[in-house]
């Protein structure tokens, strides 16, 4: 913890959430604590809370309370392009065709029957 102070006098910490993020996979198991945070980042637990805070509101980790103890762990990341099902790829049909019908009785046949390997 940076045991620097501000103009006002008040002591500064300086962490930042991708070093918090960090400590997940650092720490043994899958979930951490404020505890966990600080004793790895050298900040306050307070700090350290409102850090997990952060990313639980932006959807990064995720939280619970179990006998007392809030536990943290992180959330898979989001899809960066996630799929619309109301985009008209998918909900227009498409405007061309194989010209062979029942191809969907023969798919198990077009997939893995007769395949030849050339060398």
């Amino acid at each position: 913890m940076s045991r620097n102070r501000d103009e006002r006098g008040r002591y500064t910490e300086t962490v930042s959430l991708s070093e918090v993020l960090e400590v997940f996979d650092t720490v043994a198991g899958p979930v951490v604590t404020s505890g966990d945070i600080a004793s790895a980042t050298g900040c306050s637990r307070d700090t350290a809370r409102r850090k997990l805070q952060t990313l639980q509101e932006q959807g990064r980790v995720g939280r619970r309370k179990t006998a007392g103890l809030v536990v943290y762990w992180r959330l898979d990341a989001a899809d960066p392009t996630p799929v619309d099902p109301a985009d008209p790829i998918f909900t227009n049909r498409p405007s061309f065709s194989s010209a062979e019908e029942d191809l969907s009785e023969k798919i198990d046949e077009i997939l893995y029957g007769n395949v030849q390997i050339l060398l």
